[in-house]
């Protein structure tokens, strides 16, 4: 994973195991690994918000075999997520839905936000999932992409 948008193609590969199937999360878009061997495997926007919101009715935490407290997993029987907190962040993902997306993005905020009070909530999506958070209050701060070998 690139931390600043001034790594190089150079750096990044000599940090890494550049076997078939190995990945780099290019954080900021902006290298070009093609001429390594790499395939784009997508692209998407980072996102975040702040959130103080109050749980929505029916989600409750799912992860009693956890034993880790920076990592928390919410459910609503229809809707799930990840929430993880890394230093002063928390961290959304994994967020599946088999109901209404706005409603999964209410949900799942307020989850992260009720197992991380007070930090600000970031994360990744593309397609419909970035168009439900930006919907759902989450701005936009920059492209990333994956490479896969």
């Amino acid at each position: 994973m690139t931390l600043t948008p001034e790594a190089t193609v150079s750096e990044v590969l000599a940090g890494i195991d550049t076997s078939p199937g190995c990945s780099v999360k290019d954080s900021f878009a902006c290298l070009d690994l093609s001429q390594a061997g790499f395939e784009v495997l997508f692209e998407a926007t980072w996102i975040t918000r702040t959130a103080q919101v109050p749980l929505e009715p029916g989600w409750s935490r799912v992860d009693d075999r956890f034993d880790d407290p920076s990592v928390a997993v919410w459910s609503d029987g229809v809707s799930g997520v990840t929430a993880n907190r890394d230093g002063d962040f928390a961290g959304l993902s994994n967020l599946y839905t088999q109901g209404d997306p706005d409603d999964a993005w209410r949900g799942a905020t307020a989850a992260v936000a009720a197992s991380f009070p007070g930090l600000p909530i970031t994360g990744y999506e593309r397609g419909d999932d970035l168009d439900a958070a930006l919907r759902n209050g989450y701005t936009a701060l920059g492209p990333l992409r994956i490479w896969l070998k």
